[in-house]
């Protein structure tokens, strides 16, 4: 035990859940991706599961780099590796990978991932800054408010959930870090001044481009023996946003204008399921399958129709086969490690350490929060994985780290405790030599 504990810097308890959730995701995923594996690799679906199994090994690894990483060095250069991510983001915005409509990736990797991290980092080094000064808002445009939005702008057009939440994390350190509330909420006024500027023309923009891609089909028919031309054509334009956005709400409105239509009867009547509420209607499926123990591991019926259901609705499958207590307890991991981060909070209020654990632990429980609203039909369908549990690579090794950095705060905030008696104990020591001394004496 004394060389596992050696080697695990840090609160141990954090280590324990990560270690509850690792188990959960391989159960987990190993169940939700039987479709996916009889399409890709035959009727079994060990292979992937041995990938995921790898990703999440992976994930363990960047933690426990992370953990033995002296907290303190993450804030060095912590400016050029923000830069470096709005780069990142901005490149993603023009030239990533397109699924669903939106750019969020590079290669596999989704930048956002890595953003999150680095912003979170960025602002718990400034408000330690900050805080102790007497400033006005004008001062902080440049430090503070600047980099914020050079994050969470280039995110918000193609990933609206990660953004908002982001942001109000970010928002919430901000105001745990005794920076002047006026002034949290004129950056809350900027942001929803640039949403709304945004939404204006998001529309305009889309209909330019569609135009423009119009005449590139045509004039590519007139001339097929231009290959320029061909190759243009088959660039479809960015959709519009908004429109993605309405087309939820108003999908919303619809199922509860049929609700109210049908009224008392409606619960009774056949499931209207289409391609607009499949995955909300088969994840409340799923939820109410389990009841209150589940129908046992592997055994999900549902995640044979969800059309994610080893990432955006894994919640529901895991409700589907472990029942409200299996649901429970994942809430409770979760829970359990926000509490032991607001532990660093109140130990060293203020300081880098505890704002950066607090930031990293408020974000990772909020995106679970997401996703499990929308499991459960809470919340509209957002598109958050659930952290260190949903398959995927960059979210796996970036939750990961995360939580590393998580625990290389609790290993300082323990040597710093151990050198603090140590050196109380010297000191007692000292004094009873010196009373020696003089009764001697």
């Amino acid at each position: 035990m004394s060389k596992i504990n050696r080697i695990l810097k840090g609160d141990r308890i954090i280590w324990v859940v990560a270690l509850f959730l690792g188990v959960i995701s391989l159960l987990a995923v190993y169940s939700a991706t039987s479709s996916e594996a009889h399409v890709k690799v035959g009727a079994y679906n060990e292979m992937v599961l041995m990938k995921h199994a790898a990703t999440l090994l992976g994930g363990f690894i960047m933690m426990f780099i992370a953990s033995r990483i002296d907290y303190r060095h993450y804030s060095r250069g912590i400016e050029l590796v923000l830069l470096f991510c709005f780069i990142l983001l901005v490149f993603t915005y023009f030239f990533g990978s397109r699924i669903n409509g939106a750019s969020r990736s590079i290669m596999g990797f989704q930048t956002s991932e890595l953003a999150k991290i680095v912003l979170i980092t960025y602002v718990a080094k400034y408000i330690v800054i900050w805080n102790q000064r007497d400033y006005k808002f004008k001062e902080l445009l440049i430090p503070i408010v600047l980099p914020i939005f050079m994050i969470v702008a280039p995110i918000f057009p193609e990933n609206l959930s990660t953004a908002a939440m982001l942001f109000v994390v970010v928002m919430v350190m901000l105001y745990i870090g005794q920076i002047k509330f006026v002034h949290i909420m004129a950056i809350v006024g900027i942001a929803v001044l640039g949403m709304g500027l945004y939404i204006l023309t998001d529309d305009m923009v889309a209909s330019i481009r569609q135009s423009r891609y119009e005449k590139v089909v045509l004039a590519a028919e007139q001339h097929p023996e231009d290959i320029h031309l061909q190759e243009k054509a088959k660039k479809k334009p960015r959709v519009s946003r908004v429109k993605t956005w309405k087309g939820r709400i108003e999908a919303a409105r619809i199922e509860k204008e049929a609700r109210a239509a049908q009224g008392l009867d409606y619960e009774n009547a056949p499931l209207q399921i289409d391609d607009r509420n499949a995955q909300k209607m088969y994840a409340k499926i799923a939820v109410a399958k389990g009841g209150l123990f589940g129908k046992g591991s592997g055994k999900s019926t549902q995640r044979n129709f969800l059309p994610q259901p080893f990432s955006d609705c894994i919640y529901a499958i895991i409700i589907e086969e472990y029942g409200l207590v299996g649901g429970v307890f994942v809430l409770l991991l979760y829970i359990i490690l926000l509490t032991r981060a607001t532990k660093v909070v109140k130990k060293r209020p203020l300081s880098f350490g505890a704002m950066l654990a607090f930031g990293i632990a408020f974000i990772i429980i909020m995106q679970a929060m997401i996703n499990m609203g929308v499991s459960t039909g809470l919340m509209p369908v957002t598109g958050q994985q659930l952290p260190f549990i949903s398959k995927g690579g960059s979210s796996m090794l970036m939750t990961g780290f995360a939580i590393g950095m998580i625990l290389s705060v609790t290993r300082n905030l323990e040597r710093e405790e151990v050198n603090e008696i140590e050196g109380i104990e010297e000191a007692e020591e000292t004094n009873e030599i010196n009373e020696v001394t003089e009764i001697e004496q």
